[in-house]
């Protein structure tokens, strides 16, 4: 037995259900707190021509190589076979890393977002490119993304409750949230 279409989602007040975008609609980039933004690191295809004037974004092996002989800024699009730890030494001359996400099954962009935030300390704009739907934006916020291309008709709005979904985590993440441990520690010290 189904039930009821009211038990399966917890409403958050004042907001209103999500319209979803059909057919092969472009993705709206979004920052973490839900304003719109135009892409000033557009990706560029292997071979193409690079623009005269403004950033732009390559793959990996085209970013290393450019960076190796150009002063950057450069986006870089990491997919999920790259590995993340080679941007090290170029690192500070990276303007925006985008992380592909091929499908909603595949969870390797996450471990990327963690590795740049927090074992490479990257401070710079993280951006979620590729099959990025609304039920993932809590945990790649928490993972320490910035911003988000999302096939979605009101993406301010997913936005805004993926970040009230839940008051409460259990382990400490990239964005810097407090944990459950960490609060009840907070409250027993100051009582």
């Amino acid at each position: 037995m189904t039930p009821p279409e009211s038990d399966l989602v917890t409403p958050l007040t004042g907001l209103e259900p999500l319209p979803l975008a059909h057919g092969k609609a472009a993705p709206v980039l979004v920052t973490r707190e839900g304003n719109r933004v135009s892409d000033g690191y557009p990706f560029i295809e292997t071979g193409a021509a690079r623009p005269n004037a403004g950033g732009y974004s390559l793959g990996l092996s085209e970013a290393l190589a450019e960076l190796a002989v150009a002063p950057g800024p450069l986006g870089v699009r990491l997919l999920p076979t790259d590995d993340a730890r080679a941007l090290a030494p170029v690192l500070s001359r990276v303007a925006l890393v985008e992380v592909v996400f091929p499908g909603y099954r595949d969870g390797r962009g996450y471990s990327t977002a963690r590795i740049l935030r927090e074992d490479l300390g990257y401070t710079g704009p993280l951006r979620a490119v590729g099959d990025v739907l609304r039920d993932q934006l809590f945990l790649m916020l928490r993972c320490g993304f910035d911003e988000f291309a999302l096939k979605d008709q009101a993406p301010e709005q997913a936005l805004e409750i993926a970040r009230a979904r839940f008051r409460t985590v259990y382990q400490s993440a990239a964005d810097a949230r407090r944990a459950a441990h960490q609060e009840r520690l907070t409250g027993a010290v100051s009582a």
